[in-house]
């Protein structure tokens, strides 16, 4: 049994938001489902999720936490380069690879969830409650690498939700794609999810959900080119489908026509492995960045968010300049 006394500061507090300080390493839908339980109480009375509570009352949880049959959320042991914070929004630079929530078979048992929990526990304060829970407010591809927004309240949650279903979040991506891309231009092809494959998006000409990309070179490289592309839209996986419906998927993306992975053998000239050592590729992931979000603060403050590329990115696009540079002779 664990029992919490809800100061001054969380006076007038929501119960399901307070007991996501007190526990965050458990999922907001599972604190609701034992308060409805009866399993948290106040003042050891069975209550409902959206009562108000305060300063003074106790919370109760009425079981040992490691005996009851629910999945913990586990710290992730790995830095977060955070790029912006104010008291509503917190902005970090998601690695390629880590997924934004925990996956379905636990087969990365590294996410951003995990990172994100570890963070809280930092500014855990002395009576055992952390002082802000972040919560998601969009997602990026296991293989896109970038700018992710968090909300610290439960208001800015609100706030910046609708913000992104009225369409008023400007997103900048850059990515590295097969073809050369001579303008640029507007994708407006309305996308669904595949039947057959649950993992796949593709282009429909009736029917599926509205989805606009605009897009504009920004390097040509011969045989690639890198482009920004800035979606209108949030619809899954839309950069990858629109650029591979024009016939210029990404550089990798085997799931829409791209490669598996990018060597340097295949952009050098001549190039030699050395002896007994297999060539490994200078990027084996999408090649696609999150690169800036624009929006405005519930005060009404024009915020703009960038993230530096990563390594394995600012390598790759290092040798296109060496080795693939384009021809000086074309427009």
């Amino acid at each position: 049994m664990q029992s919490f006394v809800v100061a001054d500061e969380h006076r007038g507090m929501l119960l399901d938001e307070y007991v996501a300080l007190c526990w965050p390493d458990i999922s907001k839908g599972t604190l609701r489902r034992l308060i409805r339980d009866g399993l948290i109480t106040v003042e050891g009375q069975a209550t409902l999720p959206g009562r108000r509570l305060h300063s003074g009352q106790l919370i109760l949880l009425e079981a040992e936490l490691d005996e009851l049959p629910i999945k913990r959320i586990q710290a992730a042991k790995m830095k977060v380069e955070v790029l912006y914070q104010d008291q509503d929004l917190l902005a970090v630079n998601k690695p390629a690879g880590i997924p934004v929530e925990p996956s379905r078979w636990g087969e990365h048992p590294d996410h951003m969830g995990g990172a994100m929990l570890a963070w809280a526990e930092k500014q855990k304060r002395a009576d055992g409650l952390i002082d802000v829970r972040p919560r998601a407010l969009h997602r990026l591809d296991l293989g896109t690498s970038g700018v992710i927004l968090y909300a610290l309240n439960l208001e800015a949650e609100r706030y910046y939700r609708q913000l992104f279903a009225d369409r008023k979040v400007a997103k900048t991506y850059h990515a590295l794609v097969l073809g050369e891309v001579r303008e640029g231009g507007l994708v407006d092809l309305p996308l669904e999810q595949e039947k057959r494959d649950g993992s796949r998006m593709k282009v429909v000409k009736k029917g599926g959900k509205a989805s606009l990309t605009e897009y504009e070179p920004l390097q040509r490289f011969r045989g690639y080119t890198l482009i920004e592309a800035r979606p209108k839209t949030g619809r899954t996986h839309q950069i990858r489908v629109h650029m591979a419906a024009l016939g210029f998927p990404l550089a990798v993306d085997p799931l829409y026509g791209g490669r598996e992975s990018m060597m340097l053998s295949e952009l050098k000239s001549g190039y030699r492995p050395k002896p007994g050592i297999p060539e490994r590729p200078l990027m084996d992931r999408l090649t696609l960045h999150a690169q800036q979000i624009q929006l405005t603060s519930p005060q009404g403050e024009l915020i703009t968010i960038k993230a530096e590329y990563p390594k394995d990115l600012r390598i790759l696009l290092s040798k296109m300049e060496k080795f693939r540079r384009a021809h000086t002779s074309h427009p």
